[in-house]
Parts: structure tokens; sequence; C-alpha cells
């Protein structure tokens, strides 16, 4: 039995697609799913693009850019990636939606995901569970 024409193309597309994704994984393109791990192009530009960033104190959880502002994603990290001095848990806000993500923990000096698949330009800030400062890099 013989495929129709855009049978065959859609596969063909579906395969393609995938052999992309599996080829771009790495923390800029990770699950979220815990500490980020793995080699690549892709991931080295990403943590390129880090800075070193102070989580300031509030009458809350500590946050990250100043009060009132967001920082912008980039197209060098399809995620937000975190790399904290010490084991803290973050949050990532956007401002476009209001919302935010669920809390997740960071282990000390290792990179993590905290948001995947953000789009470029994309205005967010971080949250820290917890009212103490903290020092971190992000690649974003």
């Amino acid at each position: 039995m013989r495929k129709p024409k855009i049978a065959r193309a859609l596969v063909a597309t579906a395969l393609l697609t995938s052999a992309v994704t599996v080829g771009a994984a790495g923390p800029s393109h990770a699950s979220g799913t815990g500490p980020v791990s793995g080699t690549g192009p892709g991931i080295a530009a990403c943590y390129d693009t880090a800075k070193s960033v102070t989580f300031f104190t509030g009458s809350g959880n500590a946050f990250w850019p100043a009060w009132g502002t967001y920082a912008t994603t980039t197209s060098a990290c399809a995620d937000i990636n975190i790399k904290p001095a010490v084991t803290s848990s973050f949050k990532v806000c956007f401002e476009r939606t209001g919302s935010c993500n669920a809390f997740k923990s960071a282990p000390a000096g290792q990179w993590t995901v905290i948001a995947s698949g953000v789009l470029d330009n994309t205005k967010f800030y971080i949250q820290r569970n917890s009212t103490s400062s903290v020092s971190a890099q992000l690649a974003y």
C-alpha cells in the first residue's frame, strides 16, 4: 500500500524536527526536571552569557532584579538557568501573564533550569523562597 505524498512529507518533517531537538539538548533546552548536565555548543553559548547577580531583600522573599523592574530573555538560551552560591528555591514570574511558576530547588554551585521553553524578549523576575539575599549566576 502506497502512502500519499502528504503523509510521507509529514513523517519526514517529524523526523527532521526530532533530530534537531535531540541535537540541541542541553541546559538551554533542558526539560527543567532537575540539575542540568551535558555538553555541546548550545550549552556553552548559553552559559557564556551568564551574569553574576545578587538577590535583593525586601519586606518579603528576596528577588532579582530590583523591585518593580524586569529582566528580558535573550536568544542565547531557551530556558532560564540559575547557579546559586547556596542551595535555594526559586520561582520565575512573568510580566505578560502576571503569574509565576512553582518554586524549584537549585543546588549550590550547579546549573538548574528554573523556567523552561521561555520565548525570547520575555520580561521576568525571579523570587527566592527566603528573605535573605544570595548571589548567583543567571543565564537566560
